[in-house]
């Protein structure tokens, strides 16, 4: 199994709970990821070839149309996730299991802005799966998985096994999910960063 983790803002805390009681995990048009050059596909081929290409191009993005995308993490282990997708350290990240070879799981590969097809290499429903797993370097740091599909729900397999929340979360709301966690038997963390960086520890209440 995969271990991952899905980042939701405070705002977010009902999508959450989705996850927890209904085990399974939103998949979005691929149009509202957030990096503007996402989604490109390009080509790059002799004069001769060009119609080829370009077709084969058109038959990507044609195909792309009909996926959906959920973007998770492996690790928590980062400020700038915290700070990008948990408001600023007061949502959460629910911790999950993914098996290794489930069809629709990719591994994000980062690199330039946009992402060559061909198609002496790749059949167009490959090439469409590349470009929607591939980001720009920069966005390294988010060790990202992505759940590619056409359907608008990925069934998880296992209950959700913990939930991580940011060192800001508001009392009230650290209470209910402290409630809602302990029903379910879901280990239930808060971060603290020390020298070696961000860790999770279990939350004693009274």
């Amino acid at each position: 199994m995969v271990i991952a983790y899905k980042f939701r803002s405070s705002a977010q805390i009902p999508f959450a709970l989705d996850i927890i009681f209904e085990r399974r995990l939103y998949c979005a048009t691929w149009r509202g990821l957030n990096d503007i050059v996402e989604g490109t596909p390009v080509i790059s081929c002799p004069r001769e070839r060009a119609k080829d290409f370009e077709t084969h191009l058109r038959a990507v993005q044609k195909q792309m149309e009909g996926l959906r995308v959920c973007s998770l993490s492996q690790t928590f282990d980062s400020h700038l996730l915290w700070a990008h997708y948990a408001s600023a350290w007061d949502g959460l990240a629910v911790e999950i299991e993914i098996p290794d070879l489930a069809p629709d799981v990719y591994e994000v590969k980062y690199g330039g802005f946009m992402c060559p097809v061909n198609p002496d290499i790749h059949s167009i429903e490959e090439d469409a799966r590349r470009v929607l797993s591939t980001k720009h370097f920069e966005w390294k740091y988010e060790r990202e998985i992505r759940i590619i599909t056409r359907s608008q729900w990925f069934e998880l397999v296992s209950p959700v096994r913990r939930v991580i929340v940011g060192s800001r979360m508001n009392p009230a709301m650290l209470e209910a999910l402290h409630l809602i966690c302990e029903r379910k038997n879901i280990e239930l963390t808060r971060t603290g960063i020390g020298d070696e960086g961000i860790d999770a520890d279990r939350i004693h209440f009274p």
